[in-house]
């Protein structure tokens, strides 16, 4: 029983390394052979493709890729063994060759001038978009980070939350879950995130700056829908959703949450002083 707890949790450990390569552009042969260097190393061709599982035809082609690209060396000759680079060293190496690449691009489409695409709405299908653009929002605040998350995506958006926060952002969260510590000012419910999924899918509105807004679901199923927008209307709603459930959780938890709301308020009407101001224009003179 135990023998096999560990195959499995190996085995599932194995698939998210291969899974996180092939995402970064490492071919799934790549992947293998670099993660069987790591667990034994140095090791030969052949041995690692009976480690690994990579036919013997597709072991020296692969194994020249990974040595051309820096990422394993060889460190024999008669026969070749090869060792790998170590993980941390690695992940720095892709990091730095892709914020070039990325430098590169971003000078290049400069070039382009009025030829690129201003759309202010976007539609994100699957869970994995709508929390790739909830870390570029948060990421790329200046000033403020508001936002009505569950416990999970809080969770998986805690590095982008607590770096927003050393930028100086002011991060203000409203949930009906209790939060983790250390992301911001949250103001929650405190209902057991199980309990709450017996009535509702898991929502997601982050409002960034008051002129960003990411508004949808965030279901694991892969039919999760969301809009990212710098429509003003679509935030100002966003921002009005997020005002309204503050507001009862402050009445109804008799929490002072008048700062939260100023903040919020900040670019909407101000409607208890145009109220305020009606008010008394309709009293009654006396002379």
């Amino acid at each position: 029983m135990i023998k096999a707890l560990v195959m499995s949790t190996k085995d599932h450990a194995d698939g998210k390394i291969i899974d996180s390569m092939a995402a970064l552009g490492f071919a799934i042969n790549e992947s293998r052979l670099y993660l069987a260097l790591l667990r034994k190393h140095p090791a030969t061709g052949y041995e690692l493709s009976a480690f690994s599982g990579v036919p013997r035809s597709a072991v020296y082609a692969g194994l020249a890729r990974l040595e051309d690209a820096g990422f394993i060396n060889t460190v024999e000759i008669k026969p070749a063994r090869y060792v790998p680079l170590p993980p941390e060293e690695l992940s720095a190496m892709v990091k730095a060759r892709f914020n070039r690449h990325l430098d590169e691009f971003n000078e290049s489409v400069k070039l382009l001038g009025d030829l690129v695409p201003k759309v202010k709405t976007w539609t994100l299908n699957g869970r994995q978009s709508v929390m790739d653009r909830a870390r570029s929002l948060i990421n790329t605040a200046q000033g403020t980070v508001f936002g009505s998350i569950w416990k999970r995506e809080a969770e998986e958006l805690r590095k982008s939350f607590e770096s927003a926060k050393k930028r100086g952002v002011e991060v203000v969260l409203f949930s009906f879950n209790p939060l983790p510590q250390n992301l911001g000012r949250v103001l929650c419910y405190g209902i057991q995130e199980k309990e709450l999924e017996k009535h509702w899918s898991h929502r997601i509105i982050l409002v960034a700056d008051h002129r960003r807004a990411l508004i949808g679901g965030a279901e694991q199923s892969g039919d999760s829908r969301a809009v990212f927008t710098e429509e003003e209307t679509l935030v100002e709603n966003a921002l009005s959703n997020l005002l309204l459930d503050i507001t009862l959780l402050g009445e109804r938890k008799k929490i002072d949450v008048s700062e939260t709301v100023k903040h919020l308020t900040t670019r909407l009407a101000p409607l208890e002083e145009l109220l305020s101001q009606e008010s008394s224009s309709k009293s009654p003179k006396s002379y």
